[in-house]
């Protein structure tokens, strides 16, 4: 009995190290970029977390819009923003929140179309790229 008891304490003990190993593993996030506008005006890019699920991947986090058209009379214009996407292996849908509007994304691989409350149908070329370490991910290129 008294085996029986030890060999339970040392698998439990083996089970809450493996756990703790586990949670020291580096979170990761994913780069996004794209375009945004019937004339590409606006440039998105962010740094997303992936949720895998049962029918895909979901992908949350901060952006920022930056307006690189060549109406920008007043200087460059900024924007931050809140992407959360579903993505399956056919579609990408989800929402594109900022202070002032909420806008709906549909997009088949990595084009689709904006919906927000001043304007439909907006192109939008949108990209999910390699995984960074969450340390590396605010990190210029090359470095």
């Amino acid at each position: 009995m008294v085996r029986h008891m030890d060999a339970a304490m040392r698998a439990m003990v083996s089970a809450v190290l493996i756990c703790l190993g586990a949670a020291e593993a580096p979170a990761q996030s994913y780069s996004a970029s794209g375009e945004i506008g019937y004339l590409k005006e606006w440039e998105i890019k962010g740094n997303l977390a992936k949720t895998t699920t049962r029918l895909g991947a979901d992908y949350l986090g901060r952006v920022t819009l930056r307006h690189v058209g060549l109406c920008s009379a007043n200087g460059v214009e900024e924007r931050l923003a809140v992407v959360r996407l579903k993505v399956s292996s056919s579609r990408m849908e989800g929402t594109l929140s900022m202070n002032d509007d909420s806008c709906r994304i549909v997009a088949s691989a990595s084009s689709g179309l904006l919906t927000c409350r001043n304007g439909q149908g907006v192109p939008i070329n949108f990209s999910i790229g390699p995984a960074v370490a969450v340390g590396q991910a605010d990190q210029p290129a090359g470095k």
